[in-house]
């Protein structure tokens, strides 16, 4: 043990006599020390505690070890860092209690004992050593000659120390003290072993004495619970049962977690229900009970051990009956904002139809006086044209506004809800003498969530922005201005400020302005929806709406969303309608069948279509065009969806059997029948929303004819 510091023995320290005498003596104490490590090693065999493994420890040394005091001491981090003794044995005489251990660095904390914790090292210390001035005079009056400290190092910390004391005036023999310096990493590994063989039946009881406080908490909670492993059920409570269907004949236990889940045709899987991560927050799933039935459900998942498996438990809350009262206050508020918006909805339409009829009479009266050369019969037509497309975008808008929505969140862009509303409002909002100014950034705002929803937030704000202003402009003389202004912050989230001059809020109402049917309009004026609505929309965006008063009057609504990562997809509109005839002509007179049950509609397309080239069949019912098909199949097939005899949704079902690529296009003013199509749809599949533009269905004709 080359590395152990020592001091030198005393001046007049015994030499042996002879060479002899010198080995014989060595080998005595190297074979004691070995004797020692043995018995040491047989006590933590058999040691059941940390205590008894010490008291043992300490025994050893003496009885077989031949030392004079053997003691165990734990470091403690304590403002005199002092060493508490836990285990001794041998002539002790009161020696631990006169003297003073500590590992620190004062006058009492240089010797042996605190070298050895600091160090991690083996200390050997003669008692008439400079540094063992402290303890010298206590050690001599009980004989000790010399000690060793043994550090404890239990995983990679110095815990404590074994502190040797011998009455022998020789040296220390180097292989006796490596043979002590391997017993106390021995001990400390025991000692390692005893703490975690501790913590483990500590923890088996205490998982014996949770598991009845959990099963009964589980069986009373009214949330559905189920535990699982690699998949399979291994554990419901009565509420899963319930929620689920199960019956003894078919119970939950058993079966697969996948068996739970809605399945998905892009062929999804659900990470937050089968992987063994924990989540963040609460996940809305749509799952499927036993008897086949789906329902909607907030889940929480989390890693658990379960009679001591690793386990998954999975907490499931059904709220199909919150999302229909959800849904349903939407849709109330967005009607009673429609309801609001009625006026200005009659104005946006009333000009195109002014100009149309308009420009019809004039074209016609020019006619008649043969005074219409083909360059103006052209333009009037043009001008109808651009118009009826016009038309065709505020009807197409409404309807989609109007609807209830129940579609799937996806990323939009921001920009453009916020657009649509602002011109929505904007004539109404002028007809009352209120000045609109509106700006959006450059770059695209891309959000999750659902673009009808924000638009319908905005409307709300701009509404009350209205009457707020409108309040102000009838007590006094000023002019009403309102602020839509969209930004990028700083800190990486989207802002959406719509700010006023009108009365504001008053200071008691701003901390209800939020909840539910409260309200500062007079009676029959307001719901005290709108608000509340427009609050939980973004909320569930992820974003916050705040509310404040300017000054010196006015407030400020302030929207803020979290940017998506992904592109935004395009909201759609209503079909373009330009006055475009450079298509080729139809390729090798190619055939198809037009279906609707107005015959000045079918008979418009027919005429625009064969001119182009094409060969075209016409059918003014679903099952008249079925028919037709099968003894002169086209194409392409062109149909309305609402007529009788056979609607179109009927007719595309029929037509996908007989020939299930077969290019189709959906012509429809009817919101909440293109949705069933649209998703059992085959790529050949286009839908046109009424009024449309004849050469937006040349075009869609078109593509689908040279599509892959």
């Amino acid at each position: 043990m080359s590395n152990t510091p020592t001091t030198k023995p005393p001046r007049g320290a015994a030499r042996p006599a002879v060479e002899l005498e010198a080995r014989e003596r060595e080998l005595l104490r190297v074979n004691r020390a070995l004797a020692t490590l043995t018995r040491a090693t047989e006590a933590l065999i058999r040691a059941t505690d940390e205590q008894q493994l010490l008291n043992e420890i300490c025994r050893i040394l003496v009885e077989v070890g031949s030392y004079a005091f053997a003691w165990v001491g734990y470091v403690q981090h304590d403002d005199e860092c002092s060493v508490w003794p836990v285990a001794r044995f041998g002539r002790d005489n009161g020696y631990l209690a006169e003297t003073r251990m500590t590992w620190g660095k004062s006058d009492h904390g240089g010797g042996p004992v605190s070298r050895a914790v600091r160090s991690a090292q083996p200390q050997l210390t003669y008692v008439n050593a400079p540094e063992f001035a402290p303890w010298r005079d206590a050690a001599l009056r009980r004989g000790f000659q010399a000690t060793v400290s043994l550090p404890l190092e239990v995983e990679g910390s110095v815990i404590g120390v074994i502190g040797l004391y011998s009455g022998d005036t020789a040296p220390f023999d180097p292989d006796e003290l490596l043979l002590m310096a391997k017993l106390a990493r021995n001990t400390a590994w025991g000692i390692g072993m005893q703490r975690m063989q501790f913590e483990k039946r500590r923890a088996a009881q205490e998982l014996k004495e949770s598991e009845g406080r959990y099963r009964s908490l589980v069986e009373l909670s009214p949330d559905a619970i189920i535990v699982h492993t690699q998949g399979i059920i291994i554990f419901s409570n009565s509420a899963a049962d319930t929620l689920f269907h199960a019956a003894p004949g078919t119970p939950l236990v058993g079966k697969r977690m996948i068996d739970l889940m809605q399945s998905e045709p892009s062929g999804g899987h659900h990470p937050h229900l089968e992987a063994e991560g924990i989540p963040e927050g609460v996940v809305e799933e749509r799952l499927t009970r036993l008897d086949g039935g789906v329902f909607a459900a907030e889940v929480t998942a989390a890693s658990i051990i379960f009679h001591g498996v690793h386990a998954r438990q999975v907490v499931i809350r059904d709220i199909t009956e919150r999302k229909q009262v959800q849904e349903q206050l939407v849709q109330t508020a967005k009607l009673a904002t429609l309801g609001e918006m009625a006026a200005g909805m009659a104005h946006e339409l009333s000009q195109p139809i002014n100009i149309i009829r308009m420009a019809a009479e004039g074209a016609l009266l020019m006619i008649d006086r043969r005074k219409a050369s083909q360059e103006y019969q052209e333009k009037q037509f043009a001008l109808m044209a651009a118009q009826a497309g016009r038309m065709a975008e505020i009807i197409d808008h409404i309807r989609i506004f109007s609807r209830q929505d129940t579609g799937s969140v996806a990323v939009f862009d921001a920009r453009d809800s916020v657009s649509m509303a602002v011109q929505l409002m904007e004539s109404q909002l002028q007809a009352d003498g209120i000045e609109v100014t509106s700006a959006v950034p450059g770059q695209s705002c891309p959000v999750l969530g659902r673009p009808v929803q924000l638009e319908q937030v905005i409307i709300n704000l701009l509404t009350n922005a209205q009457d707020a202003v409108k309040t102000v402009n009838t007590m006094a003389a000023q002019a009403g201005r309102i602020l839509v202004e969209t930004a990028l912050s700083p800190s990486g989230d989207l802002r959406i400020v719509v700010a006023d001059n009108g009365t504001g809020i008053g200071e008691p109402h701003l901390d209800r302005i939020f909840e539910p049917f409260f309200t500062t309009k007079e009676v029959g004026s307001g719901t005290g929806l709108g608000l509340s609505v427009s609050f939980g929309i973004i909320t569930a965006m992820g974003g916050r709406l705040e509310a404040r008063n300017l000054s010196p009057r006015g407030a400020q609504f302030t929207i803020t969303l979290p940017l998506a990562g992904e592109q935004p997809r395009s909201t759609g509109g209503a079909d373009p309608a330009p006055v475009d005839t450079a298509f080729p002509a139809g390729p090798a007179r190619r055939h198809i069948l037009l279906v609707d049950d107005e015959p000045q509609a079918i008979d418009t397309m027919g005429t625009y279509l064969r001119e182009f080239g094409y060969r075209v069949s016409q059918a003014t019912s679903g099952n008249t065009a079925f028919h037709l098909f099968e003894s002169d199949p086209a194409d392409v097939v062109v149909t309305d969806v609402r007529m009788p005899d056979g609607d179109g949704e009927e007719l595309v079902r029929k037509l996908r059997k007989v020939s299930p690529a077969l290019p189709i296009v959906v012509v429809t003013g009817h919101i909440g029948t293109t949705e069933s199509l649209e998703d059992a749809a085959a790529p050949a599949l286009t839908i046109l929303k009424k009024p449309i533009s004849l050469a937006a269905m040349a075009k869609a004709i078109e593509n689908l004819l040279h599509s892959p």
